[in-house]
């Protein structure tokens, strides 16, 4: 018992300063936002009055108010083309029955041990050859349609686990796949649905790579890549705007985050449980 009780305090205790460490870089953040030049250089990790507003207007005006709305474009379109063909790719796997059904299943899941730096060069060729390159479909295609493994593996997973009785119910009273689909099984997911919504709109917000590589025209640009173009270069604005612009960046996030962060939980215990 005493061995057990010191792990839990050690444990305890490693996990506070892992959440300190994390917390005093998002608070150094929002700091040095509402900073001079001169107070960064002379306290740049304390707060001080009065805060440089401008630097948030600063900020907006060079094209944070562009690169966020191309993001938002960007992460809605993928999260909802993704989460649509994994639900619907799902319920084939849990429900249907047809031949080669477990090798295929076989290659969805070995999808997951491929690297995506390894498809970069070759999903980069097929949207050049298809003459997409400068436009937002070269980076919502490839993310819908070659990212989802994870997100099937989960829901077929849970999809499965559900009550075989409801369905066969339904199938007596007349219902067919569609009901089966949207009637029973949607419902009943709403919750690790969502916190596979939430974790796909995050990795689609903070994707760089590949909108760097396929986006050339400034207009089209998302946040991530904004925030790198507002940081270099020889026109790049003072220390405090760029942190401004990375907080502006940050604020969807923190917003999608506490209206959904009740489903996001009960999503990751279901699907804790169920997995």
């Amino acid at each position: 018992m005493h061995t057990s009780r010191i792990f839990t305090y050690i444990s305890h205790g490693l996990l506070l300063i892992l959440i300190g460490i994390a917390l005093f870089q998002v608070a150094l953040l929002f700091i040095m936002s509402g900073k001079s030049p001169a107070e960064i250089a002379t306290n740049p990790m304390l707060p001080s009055l009065p805060i440089e507003w401008e630097n948030y207007v600063t900020a907006w005006n060079m094209g944070i108010r562009g690169y966020l709305t191309n993001s938002i474009i960007l992460s809605v379109s993928i999260v909802f083309g993704d989460i649509l063909l994994s639900v619907i790719a799902a319920y084939v796997f849990a429900r249907y029955q047809f031949p080669g059904k477990r090798l295929l299943f076989g290659l969805v899941l070995a999808l997951m041990m491929v690297p995506g730096i390894l498809t970069l060069v070759p999903r980069y060729l097929l949207i050049r050859d298809l003459r997409l390159l400068d436009t937002l479909w070269a980076v919502i295609l490839p993310s819908v349609l070659g990212s989802n493994a994870f997100q099937i593996i989960v829901l077929r997973t849970f999809f499965q686990s559900l009550p075989e009785e409801l369905f066969e119910a339904a199938r007596i009273d007349g219902a067919g796949h569609r009901v089966l689909l949207f009637n029973i099984t949607l419902p009943l997911s709403t919750a690790i649905i969502s916190s596979m919504a939430i974790l796909r709109f995050n990795g689609a917000w903070n994707d760089l790579i590949w909108p760097l590589l396929v986006l050339n025209r400034d207009e089209l640009r998302p946040i991530s890549v904004g925030l790198v173009m507002l940081s270099s270069g020889a026109g790049a604005p003072e220390i405090g705007v760029q942190m401004a612009g990375s907080v502006i960046a940050s604020i969807p996030m923190i917003v999608i985050f506490i209206v959904g962060m009740r489903s996001f939980i009960d999503g990751l215990s279901v699907g804790a449980i169920k997995l």
